[in-house]
């Protein structure tokens, strides 16, 4: 596969190019519920591509929910899907008019739906950190996205909003970081990739795993 990304060499960023992750064993087998207590959420996205992006209430990256969701309505009827899965770990509390809306994963969805008018599906909220003080464990699924893969998968989560392209089949991923789509870590000169080529890459990277058949 990483041969046929690299083929769309006129689509991607060279500077920052994602790693092809693999795993032994399928990521749509991992139990985890929907925000509504649907059980085992991710067994319906077999055979489908699926981006996993963890997410929060109000933070300098929301603004990606809108760019998220016309990406799902682009690649949908090719067999694309998002999940959205709330933490608190990168953003307990907001401030001002958003205070409320990290208070629980009811109220994160609500604020996307009101606020940023898109419905991107919610799983239920999950701890993604490794804190050896505290004792917090990430949930399965994160366990494995963030140090489960081979090659290593880049460690730790870094913020909301980081994304997570899985395979048809959930054995092979692409990641991307937290800030793409946006340009806040661009203009701070944290990043070599703006916003524009990181939807090219992010689309570019969807559209290699939809051309794999199951």
């Amino acid at each position: 596969m990483s041969d046929n990304i690299e083929q769309n060499a006129n689509a991607f960023s060279f500077e920052e190019l994602p790693t092809l992750q693999k795993f032994e064993t399928s990521l749509y087998d991992i139990p985890i519920k929907s925000l509504d207590g649907e059980e085992n959420l991710l067994s319906k996205y077999k055979g489908k591509v699926t981006m996993i992006t963890n997410v929060t209430g109000e933070c300098a990256n929301s603004a990606q929910y809108p760019i998220i969701e016309s990406l799902y309505h682009e690649y949908k009827d090719k067999g694309f899907e998002v999940l959205a899965i709330p933490s608190t770990d990168f953003c307990e509390f907001a401030y001002g008019e958003f205070a409320d809306t990290s208070a629980t994963p009811e109220k994160m969805r609500d604020h996307m739906r009101d606020y940023y008018k898109t419905g991107l599906p919610y799983a239920e909220m999950v701890t993604i950190k490794k804190d050896e003080e505290t004792g917090s464990t990430p949930h399965k699924l994160y366990d494995i996205l963030q140090y489960g893969g081979f090659p290593a998968n880049g460690g730790p989560v870094q913020g909301n909003f980081e994304k997570f392209i899985i395979s048809r089949d959930g054995k092979k991923m692409y990641r991307f970081c937290n800030s793409d789509l946006l340009d806040l870590a661009f203009d701070a000169g944290n990043r070599k990739t703006n916003s524009q080529q990181a939807l090219v890459n992010i689309k570019a990277a969807i559209e290699v795993m939809l051309e794999e058949l199951v």
